[in-house]
């Protein structure tokens, strides 16, 4: 219970001086009411600052890996290219390409270079000879794999093509 005491002064020379409240028990009540408030406003910026601080972590993160998948995709890309032009350039006979690709099962190219340090391509290639033995059908796969630990990432990419005799 709350309770208020109204008080009127006169002064000496008869003037009525201001109302005073006097309250009893008022400021014992109103006593750490801000306390509440501040500890929620407190935990509510840190809960806010660590949600933050995530985030910008996992979008750093997600950045690299996202870097790291492009480089990973070209330097497949580039062992794919390496083995057809092994496979077909300069070569005039079916044969001559059987040959090629018996030859660079299992190769490891080392890339260098701006972007594609730090990747490793193994290429393989694979044959298959049709029935009448005019037609060979090559399949060639590349394996990149590129960065190192949590941010290592990598990409597969086959290709076909085929000579067939003159």
């Amino acid at each position: 219970m709350i309770k208020v005491h109204l008080s009127l002064g006169v002064s000496a020379n008869g003037a009525i001086l201001p109302v005073r409240l006097k309250s009893a028990g008022l400021r014992r009540q109103q006593a750490g009411f801000l306390i509440p408030l501040a500890l929620f406003i407190v935990v509510a910026a840190a809960t806010l600052g660590v949600a933050m601080g995530q985030m910008v972590a996992g979008s750093r993160s997600s950045a690299i890996l996202m870097a790291l998948n492009a480089q990973a995709l070209f330097a497949a890309d580039v062992g794919v290219q390496t083995a057809m032009h092994k496979l077909h350039y300069g070569v005039d006979t079916r044969a001559a390409s059987d040959a090629s690709c018996a030859a660079m099962t299992g190769d490891v190219l080392t890339l260098s270079g701006e972007g594609m340090a730090g990747c490793r391509v193994t290429v393989g290639c694979s044959m298959l000879v049709s029935d009448t033995g005019d037609v060979s059908l090559y399949t060639v796969n590349s394996q990149s794999v590129c960065g190192t630990g949590d941010y290592e990432t990598g990409r597969r990419i086959r290709a076909e093509s085929y000579m067939q005799n003159r």
